[in-house]
């Protein structure tokens, strides 16, 4: 495919492009066209065997602004896929570009308090209904709109005052960028959140803390509880000593007094956003 262009911009790269921005520009854009790989071909993960054989290949870079022009390399004969395939490098390119302007739209949905209806076609396709407003996306930019959501905001959070004024990602010739962030949509894929107030008991593994921050991340396995199964990040609510939280993760399961902070999905209903642990069950 032709070379599409990648920058970022702002007060903070006029003498110099500080690394640590750099580095994470680039690896949450990584991340999002990732997404869009793993969506359009239904593998689960990439793996190392998957990296050799598609990546993004920069090309140029230029200063002044972080402006890097790349393509998406995609060798199809060493992915065994058939001649006639749907998985080139410009379908990964448009399945990337249409899930920004998904999120854009159901996330603005949800923070106006509008929650988006979704209806699923044998075809493969959605309509999304939004008060009395109707869009059609093929299902499998719902797909990755669910996969991605986290590293688009990611990516957008380092726009902002103070940070960077614009995040772009196109034709290097358009005046119309197909991801565009400025300055003032920092938290254009932010979804609302609320804090429950009744504590709850959760069996997890505490698998990563940092005492510094006094946040981690724990693995819910059993069955049956006030959450369903799977990864959670989760902070320390108040001045408790760490210590108890850095000897759990000697532990296959420890018991959580934990405050569930609840987000609404704007994929429809609410699911857990963060996990506020109050203390280690007696």
């Amino acid at each position: 495919m032709n070379d599409l262009q990648f920058k970022i911009d702002g007060a903070k790269l006029k003498e110099g492009v500080p690394l640590h921005i750099a580095v994470a520009a680039l690896d949450h854009f990584q991340k999002i066209v990732d997404k869009s790989y793993i969506g359009v071909t239904g593998i689960k993960r990439i793996s190392p065997k998957d990296r050799e054989k598609y990546y993004i290949n920069t090309t140029e870079i230029k200063h002044g602004s972080l402006l890097t022009n790349f393509d998406i390399v995609l060798q199809a004969t060493q992915l065994g896929l058939p001649l006639v395939s749907p998985y080139g490098p410009q379908n990964i390119w448009e399945a990337t570009k249409d899930t920004f302007n998904f999120l854009k739209t159901v996330c603005g949905a949800v923070q106006k308090g509008e929650q988006p209806a979704y209806e699923f076609h044998n075809q493969g396709d959605a309509t999304v209904t939004i008060g009395d407003t109707t869009h059609n996306y093929h299902g499998t930019v719902i797909k990755i709109g669910k996969l991605s959501l986290k590293n688009f905001q990611d990516l957008a959070h380092l726009a902002g005052e103070g940070k960077l004024d614009q995040i772009s990602a196109g034709k290097p010739d358009s005046d119309h960028k197909d991801i565009f962030i400025a300055s003032e949509d920092a938290s254009m894929f932010d979804v609302p959140t609320r804090l429950e107030q009744e504590i709850r008991s959760i069996k997890a593994e505490v698998f990563d803390f940092n005492k510094y921050k006094n946040a981690g991340k724990l693995s819910v396995s059993s069955p049956g509880q006030y959450i369903p199964e799977g990864e959670y990040s989760f902070s320390i609510t108040g001045s408790q000593d760490c210590v108890n939280y850095i000897y759990s993760m000697l532990k296959p399961e420890v018991e959580l007094n934990c405050l569930i902070e609840l987000e609404t999905s704007p994929f429809g209903g609410e699911k857990v956003h963060r996990l506020h642990v109050t203390g280690l069950a007696d």
